[in-house]
């Protein structure tokens, strides 16, 4: 199975260091899926067809300095992929606004750190958690409205999507980002597992 990363960040927002801090992204992922897992910058996706499973990234550059052409073309690939997706941070908020969901700014203001969420549902990509997870908040944006064939998984009390599941179209998401954790907030690690895992052929 080889994943894909697609570098949701706009391709002026990309210098050195930020290319760095994805490349670790993509280490992390590759570490918790087991196989490789190759990168591409969302602007130059051609097709996602012969993927074992997608993850979208989140972006530091707010949607307002990305192309709305690259974005809409970008859906119309995501859409035509028929294996699993996960959705991080900015990407979980395109799974949305794919389906036909509304993104705004967060009303209580940028959000960074670890911080506690709830969990709802303890099954499929949040199996094996407990009911509160501490995890990796860095956003100023969220889903405003979710389409009806999504489920929230997790909640927080600044947040009300935190993690959000459409098995029928194996969609997944987290606004969170789970590729942040370390010994004492282990819970990303956990869910970008159970991702994989969810993603392998029964």
């Amino acid at each position: 199975m080889t994943v894909i990363l697609v570098v949701t960040e706009h391709s002026g927002a990309l210098p050195p260091e930020r290319l760095a801090h994805y490349e670790a992204v993509r280490g992390r992922l590759e570490d918790a899926a087991g196989v490789s897992v190759d990168s591409v910058q969302y602007e130059e996706v051609e097709s996602l067809n012969g993927a074992g499973a997608v993850v979208m990234s989140g972006s530091f550059a707010p949607w307002a300095d990305h192309s709305g052409g690259a974005i809409d073309r970008l859906g119309e690939i995501v859409r035509s992929y028929d294996g699993p997706v996960l959705g991080i941070c900015a990407g979980m908020q395109l799974q949305a606004r794919f389906a036909g969901g509304t993104i705004r700014h967060s009303p209580g203001g940028p959000e960074a750190g670890f911080t506690a969420v709830e969990v709802v549902e303890q099954n499929d990509l949040l199996r094996g958690l407990p009911a509160r997870i501490d995890v990796f908040q860095h956003h100023s944006d969220e889903i405003a409205e979710l389409p009806e064939c999504f489920r929230v998984l997790a909640r927080s009390a600044s947040c009300a999507i935190e993690a959000i599941a459409d098995p029928a179209r194996q969609w997944w998401g987290t606004q969170f980002h789970p590729e942040e954790f370390d010994a004492a907030h282990p819970a990303g690690e956990r869910i970008l597992r159970n991702f994989f895992e969810l993603s392998r052929p029964s």
